[in-house]
């Protein structure tokens, strides 16, 4: 660490001041100057260039220019003492050079914004860090803050934590990937705010395995859900939409104009649903219910593969029976099947478009487990800890492949 120190303080500081002691036994060499006057830290800043370090952790701009005016006619004048809290070294006093512009009269203070914020107490390196703790899983701000404790030697008030993790957003986050790849899945998730009810909006882009928008609405109408869809892709690729078979995602997806893929994995579960509650009754002889099975594994067999035409030829063999299934399936062929079999079968025309929404189940699973659906209280809140969980998500799970 103390070689990284040096690295970036070599490249940023100009020129430095040196005391007498620096000669006693030759002549002084830069970066063991450096390395005695930081002996103590062991955390990298990246120290604003064109500045001068004096002694005593005294700092002015080697070639000061005003930012109000960019003049370069300005007065030194007293120092600005701070006194900022580094990682393992706790407070450390540091002086700041003021000048005064003579062309417009603004004052100035020499600035160290990519070390410590203005106004701010704890080094960058604390809210840095802070995405890393936060990425282990939930974590009160109390428990983030005896994280702070033990593994840098200071803890910010649970106040501060809050600050640092709370984004400027008002209902919806977006990944900062610059190109998408056109095929997406979208499903909502139920949460609770302050004991109200709220939906988890989110679109999840099947190829590159990432979210690609997420939104807090308190209610999921038709005309919320297709926004949230078109300005989350906007100037983006658009060419089909997984979801499940919620009623009003046909209409949706009719209006936007884009292919709609129905997922296979929640047709099976709903017709399985309604087999399982069958199976289990006394009053259907064991016949029955193998011959139930039967025709459950035929209609299942019609999706099992990527050939339209191969599924077509499956679907009309069983259609030739069709008084011999059982009704429950004959129900589901009549009015789930047979009306959507283009939405249901448009994986096996591109091999971009998933069969199901399974990989947006799995990032709901993975980013918002049940045991924290109830402590958010505020969209800012809920959005600020989902948009660590996007960031974490995209470096690990993201891909990179042509569709075209």
């Amino acid at each position: 660490m103390p070689n990284e120190i040096i690295t970036t303080l070599s490249s940023s500081i100009a020129s430095m001041q040196l005391n007498l002691f620096d000669f006693v036994v030759e002549k002084p060499k830069f970066d063991e100057v450096l390395t005695r006057r930081f002996q103590r830290s062991e955390i990298t800043r990246n120290v604003n260039k064109n500045l001068n370090l004096l002694s005593n952790n005294h700092f002015e701009y080697l070639n000061p220019i005003c930012p109000n005016c960019n003049s370069n006619h300005v007065i030194k004048q007293e120092y600005h003492e701070r006194n900022p809290i580094l990682a393992d070294s706790g407070p450390q006093k540091i002086y700041l050079r003021r000048y005064k512009c003579k062309s417009c009269s603004k004052k100035f203070t020499t600035s160290l914004d990519s070390v410590i914020k203005p106004h701010h107490r704890y080094v960058n390196i604390y809210s840095d860090k802070l995405e890393s703790l936060i990425q282990t899983g939930y974590r009160s701000l109390r428990k983030l803050g005896e994280d702070f404790q033990t593994f840098f030697g200071n803890s910010p008030s649970h106040t501060t934590i809050k600050k640092w993790q709370t984004i400027e957003v008002e209902k919806r986050i977006t990944n900062t990937i610059t190109l998408y790849s056109g095929y997406y899945a979208y499903d909502e998730q139920y949460i609770r705010l302050n004991g109200k009810r709220h939906y988890r909006l989110t679109l999840y882009d099947t190829i590159l395995n990432i979210p690609i928008a997420e939104e807090i609405a308190p209610k999921r109408t038709t005309e919320t859900i297709k926004r949230f869809i078109e300005e989350s892709t906007k100037n983006q690729p658009l060419i089909a939409i997984t979801t499940d078979h919620f009623r009003r995602y046909k209409r949706i997806m009719d209006k936007i104009g884009v292919k709609h893929q129905l997922c296979i994995f929640h047709l099976f579960k709903m017709i399985g649903n309604s087999v399982h509650k069958i199976l289990k009754s006394k009053n259907v002889s064991k016949r029955e219910k193998i011959t139930l099975c039967l025709y459950f594994t035929d209609i299942k067999n019609i999706f099992r593969t990527y050939n339209e035409e191969t599924s077509i030829n499956r679907l009309e063999t069983l259609l030739d029976k069709f008084k011999d299934i059982p009704k429950v399936l004959q129900r589901y062929l009549t009015k789930k099947i047979l009306p959507n079999f283009q939405r249901l079968t448009h994986f096996m025309r591109s091999p971009f478009i998933q069969r199901t929404s399974n990989k947006v189940e799995n990032y709901y699973r993975q980013t918002d487990p049940n045991q924290i659906k109830k402590i958010y209280k505020t969209i800012k809140g809920i959005l600020s800890y989902l948009n660590q969980k996007m960031k974490k998500w995209t470096a690990k799970h993201g891909k990179n492949i042509n569709t075209q």
